[in-house]
């Protein structure tokens, strides 16, 4: 039986802007300072990414400190995370050559990166990484960790995103609302039932998936990130699987090229299989009634000429 259409009358330009331009994540807050340092942040919330992605480790005296290794080596120092005090880390000076340009930074804690974020307009985009009480074995300072980064305002908007499953497993059973995504590769399809059982994104390595997969993420009402995007052609390439974030280090927020407005846009292959849901000019739909939506609330829908044609709505 051929599913009713219901129509919007709004022009195309408009619903465009809504559906096709994903999130920008600026990757360890940016390329612009030493990764996931203070300058990194601002440098980030300068170039106009919507969230800054950080790693989140916890140093030996359990404050939560943004470093991607287990020790501070690789930046310069010579301290190990899981032993160190924040004083002892806060003492050190990093430098990162990025670009041909030294850069020099200190260690951020949790809540002064959560307080350049409320500054700044930007979201949190938090990666777990195996620590004390932040494991598959152990999660118990993961409470902790999440409830400071409500204390900050970003309950309802905060995406916390890891490999380890029985971190994201308990932080959806005991804060349920909080968003969450899976980072994966090319094993997200072994987890896909997982993740729509504990509803939650993937946030995938980029060459790992194609459009179809984005897709199949958007049936179960799921949003897909990608990692990590820095050339105008791979934005394109990945704004049109549909992606809802994009992770950069360095790509500029300025004149990026438009997308198809189709593709965040969850197909209607059960009426129009061979055309992945887009009508065709020869086919003049039956519109059933006219409704007002707000921005966001579509599920399924397709365009044609000046029309929005809605086929499901949340």
């Amino acid at each position: 039986m051929r599913q009713k259409i219901i129509t919007v009358l709004v022009l195309v330009s408009v619903m465009v802007t809504a559906f096709a331009r994903p999130a920008l994540i600026g990757h360890r807050g940016s390329y612009w300072g030493v990764e996931n340092s203070a300058e990194a942040f601002f440098a980030g919330a300068e170039a106009g990414y919507l969230y800054l992605e950080t790693d989140v480790k916890v140093a030996g005296d359990g404050t939560f400190i943004l470093i991607h290794d287990d020790d501070t080596k690789r930046l310069g120092g010579n301290l190990n995370i899981a032993e160190a005090t924040i004083e002892e880390l806060k003492a050190e000076t990093y430098t990162q050559t990025r670009g041909g340009v030294e850069y020099t930074g200190k260690i951020c804690t949790l809540e002064e990166y959560l307080q350049i974020c409320k500054d700044h307009g930007c979201i949190p985009f938090i990666e777990l990484k195996w620590a004390d009480g932040i494991n598959n074995n152990d999660c118990s300072n993961l409470g902790r960790m999440v409830e400071t980064v409500m204390e900050y305002g970003f309950g309802d908007d905060a995406i916390i995103n890891t490999s380890m499953r029985d971190c994201l497993k308990y932080i959806r059973d005991n804060y349920p609302d909080f968003k969450l995504m899976f980072l994966c590769n090319t094993n997200w399809e072994t987890y896909f039932d997982w993740c729509v059982e504990n509803d939650m994104g993937a946030y995938i390595q980029a060459g790992c998936f194609d459009k179809e997969t984005v897709v199949k993420f958007h049936e179960k009402g799921l949003p897909v990130g990608v990692w990590t995007v820095n050339t105008v052609n791979n934005y394109k390439i990945y704004g049109n699987y549909g992606c809802d974030f994009i992770a950069v280090d360095y790509l500029s927020t300025e004149n990026l090229p438009e997308l198809d407005p189709y593709a965040p846009l969850v197909p209607n292959k059960i009426d129009y299989p061979d055309h992945k849901g887009i009508i065709q000019e020869s086919y003049e739909p039956v519109l059933d009634q006219s409704v007002t939506i707000q921005d966001g609330n579509v599920k399924k829908a397709l365009f044609y000429e000046y029309r929005c044609l809605v086929l499901e709505v949340y």
